[in-house]
């Protein structure tokens, strides 16, 4: 998903999301019924103190007594707290949720259960199968409308007399339910989804979301779950096709040889039907082998018959099917260039673009493609054309050019593929100083990688990874890890770590953490050695650590501002870990005691290897790890964010003012109270006012709101928010928050172009957008915002 730091195409078929396992503890009394306070009884007090224990992930602060309210809305917010906090505190109390009488309430618990059952996968999938069969059995609907007063996304605002938002959306429960099932993985998982897929056509299809939940947690499917799924897919006489039937395929990396023929021939029929599912079939055909490559290439180069998203899903499809798809790729390309009339290329501006560009990045050589990528390499820029058609002509000027270089960082095409920079008579493109322009000169550096980085080529790498171009810096940077070659490696690190700008610092700090000997001297010149057992296979290893780095390190621990950046704070630890810097122990244990799990989780694994034990961070005081890696008492809980005592009370539209026109979204407070202030205050400030839009993936997600433009980091002063998902459908036009790991949102918003189950619970959904965010490219430029209730 959307990671807020991460390249253009990498899809996040790994997520690093809101639902990382959170801090275990122990679970709250038992409680009694008779403690139930009565409908309506200080409702809105307790509404505000479960939202304040939701913000703080203080699971003993939710009580049975809040469960068992005859007030609905008391019990949902209770409910909704748990399934956001998870682990184990908040287990016990989500069991005694799923037994709810109230649709809503189930559905949190289902939610939240499906995150935190490590260790308890076959209880918590028996005890969702049988709260699933139960609701059929039961006479009628269950979850009435409530009458309370206030809401749970009003509760702390209430609280201290800044009134209530409306009630939250009611959840799909059959959804919930079938969902953390597949999330949990157990031995049942499987055979009760299968079995569920001869259901209703609503169950079949949550039971199909939920068997990709599971392909990507198992990484393989049965066979005959695969044929089931392939069934419900092609249809039958007594019932029409389910398209949603091929998600699953689609998030597997290897199917059986058996399946493939019939994969391809469903998947195909499935295209002749426009639907928002018809993208599953296109995915599912890049797993259909060379028999698939035809339709694919149909589908790429047929604009107007099918949509932007899945054009550009067949161009990714294409590129996993080797040589054959290459082939189709390079025919289709010289169909897809477009025309050199400067009124044509006014045309660029568009959502169809994302499928060229997405075309010429699944190219993997220039190949038989040479005449269309020459011919794109060398596209005149309109006269006088605004930035957003010189962005994009320069996006397939660099895409084609960095194709025809090969490892020829010199190549005059390539230097001077960017026309987004102004001109300067006194120069011309010089391989030997950064490249005017972000895109050529992430080009350029891409390019650089290529070739064995040493004399003339280093110099070139030493210029762009120390001036120019933020993101071309950053990549810069991260090619250390990748060439060892590289001599002078630790002081352009160390550096790099100085940088004021988060990503630049996270770029170096997860250099060192994935090759700390980047981060060492030549053998003589430091100042201590220091033994680092790399591995369980490595014997132990000599590592003579720069002074440069490790006091930057070590700076970087102490810097303010730092931990309340959890994406920031934990790749510094992750280096400090991996040198095995011992005068960081006393700044790691501070850290071990942070509210923030993501930053406990990093710190317990960088004190594990100064310690050589197992330490756990979630006790709120580092120690040695209890039974089964479990501490004894509760997680460390947080402050109440500065949001909560203001909450946006009613949705709020923004227009936005970009390159690509004008483009609108709705945030809704319902379900993500906090967040929605942040960002609504946020807007209103004119903090996205000049943003870049840093992240487009064509088909898939527009990305903005990092103040640096490169995906990093948030504005200064505001902790990173806590998340707030839900069981919420990722569909077309739907607007989340950006992460990095759990409770790592700040200022970065997603839209989607298409329909994404796989981001379904594992970001903070907060609006709708309208327009065509999808016509947007990395670069395009948010010139203002207005906000509007």
């Amino acid at each position: 998903m959307p990671r807020r730091r991460s390249s253009l195409l990498a899809l996040p078929l790994s997520l690093a999301a809101c639902t990382g396992q959170p801090a275990p503890g122990p679970a709250p009394d038992a409680g009694s019924a008779a403690a139930a306070p009565a409908a309506g009884a200080g409702a809105p007090e307790r509404l505000g103190a479960l939202l304040a224990a939701e913000q703080r992930r203080a699971a003993l602060e939710v009580s049975p007594a809040d469960q068992q309210s005859r007030d609905v809305d008391v019990r949902r917010a209770a409910a909704r707290a748990l399934a956001r906090i998870g682990g184990d505190a908040a287990r016990p109390g989500l069991m005694r949720a799923l037994a709810d009488e109230d649709d809503e309430v189930i559905a949190w618990a289902a939610y939240g259960l499906g995150f935190s059952c490590k260790e308890h996968e076959s209880e918590t999938v028996s005890a969702l199968v049988a709260r699933a069969l139960a609701r059929d059995a039961a006479p009628g609907p269950s979850s009435a409308p409530s009458d309370a007063t206030a809401a749970a996304s009003g509760g702390v605002a209430a609280a201290s007399g800044g009134g209530a938002a409306a009630g939250a959306s009611p959840l799909d429960v059959g959804g919930a339910l079938a969902r953390a099932i597949g999330r949990c993985g157990a031995e049942a998982s499987e055979p009760t989804l299968v079995a569920w897929l001869d259901g209703p056509r609503e169950r079949a299809i949550h039971a199909a979301y939920a068997l990709g939940d599971l392909a990507a947690l198992k990484l393989k499917l049965r066979e005959e779950t695969l044929v089931a799924l392939l069934n419900l897919a092609s249809g039958s006489a007594a019932s029409p096709p389910v398209p949603e039937a091929l998600y699953p395929i689609g998030r597997l990396e290897h199917v059986p040889l058996t399946v493939i023929p019939r994969i391809r021939d469903v998947a195909a029929a499935r295209l002749a039907e426009a639907a928002g599912a018809r993208l599953f079939a296109v995915r599912a055909l890049g797993r259909a082998g060379e028999a698939a490559v035809g339709e694919l290439a149909r589908v790429l180069t047929s604009r107007g018959v099918f949509a932007a998203s899945e054009r550009a899903e067949a161009a990714r499809a294409l590129k996993r099917l080797g040589a054959p798809g290459q082939r189709a790729l390079a025919d289709a390309l010289a169909s897809l260039v477009p025309s050199a009339d400067p009124i044509a290329l006014t045309g660029l501006v568009g959502e169809d673009f994302g499928a060229l560009l997405t075309a010429l990045d699944a190219l993997a050589s220039a190949g038989v493609a040479r005449k269309p990528l020459r011919d794109l390499a060398a596209l005149p820029p309109p006269p006088s054309a605004p930035a957003a058609i010189l962005r994009r002509v320069t996006w397939l000027r660099c895409g084609a050019a960095r194709l025809l270089a090969g490892e020829n960082y010199r190549d005059p095409l390539l230097l001077g593929c960017d026309v987004t920079a102004p001109d300067d008579p006194g120069s011309k493109p010089d391989a030997g100083a950064p490249v005017r322009g972000s895109i050529g000169a992430r080009a350029v550096v891409e390019v650089i990688g290529r070739g064995a980085i040493t004399g003339a080529r280093l110099a070139a790498l030493r210029a762009y990874a120390e001036a120019g171009d933020l993101r071309a810096r950053e990549a810069a940077i991260e090619l250390i890890a990748s060439h060892e070659e590289i001599a002078g490696a630790p002081d352009l690190l160390a550096k790099a770590l100085a940088a004021e700008e988060p990503g630049l610092v996270a770029a170096a700090a997860e250099v060192i953490a994935r090759q700390p000997q980047r981060a060492s001297e030549a053998p003589g010149q430091g100042k201590r050695k220091r033994k680092r057992k790399r591995d369980d296979r490595d014997a132990l290893a000599d590592v003579v650590t720069s002074p440069a780095v490790e006091g930057a390190l070590l700076s970087l621990l102490d810097r303010p501002g730092a931990r309340d950046d959890p994406e920031l704070i934990g790749s510094v630890i992750d280096a400090a870990g991996a040198l095995a810097l011992k005068p960081a122990e006393p700044r790691l244990e501070e850290l071990c005691r942070s509210s923030y799990p993501t930053t406990r989780a990093h710190a317990g694994t960088a004190l594990g290897v100064l310690r050589g034990r197992k330490v756990a961070c979630d006790a709120g005081l580092p120690g040695d790890a209890g039974a089964a890696g479990r501490p004894v008492v509760a997680p460390p809980a947080g402050e109440l964010p500065a949001e909560a005592s203001a909450l946006v009370r009613e949705p709020a539209s923004l227009t936005f003012d970009t390159d690509a026109g004008e483009l609108t979204m709705t945030l809704d407070p319902a379900l993500a109270p906090v967040a929605v202030t942040r960002f609504v205050d946020l807007a209103r400030s004119g903090y996205y006012d000049g943003k870049i839009v840093h992240r487009v993936v064509p088909g898939f997600v527009t990305q903005f709101g990092a103040p640096f433009g490169d995906g990093a980091g948030g504005p200064p002063g505001r902790p990173a928010l806590r998340c707030e998902t839900s069981p919420v459908p990722f569909e077309p036009l739907r607007v989340g928050v950006a992460l990095a790991g759990r409770d790592t949102g700040s200022s970065q918003l997603f839209v989607m172009h298409a329909r994404a189950p796989h981001l379904d619970g594992q970001y903070a959904a907060v609006g709708v957008a309208a327009g065509p965010w999808a016509a947007l490219v990395d670069g395009d430029v948010i010139r203002s915002v207005k906000v509007r209730n």
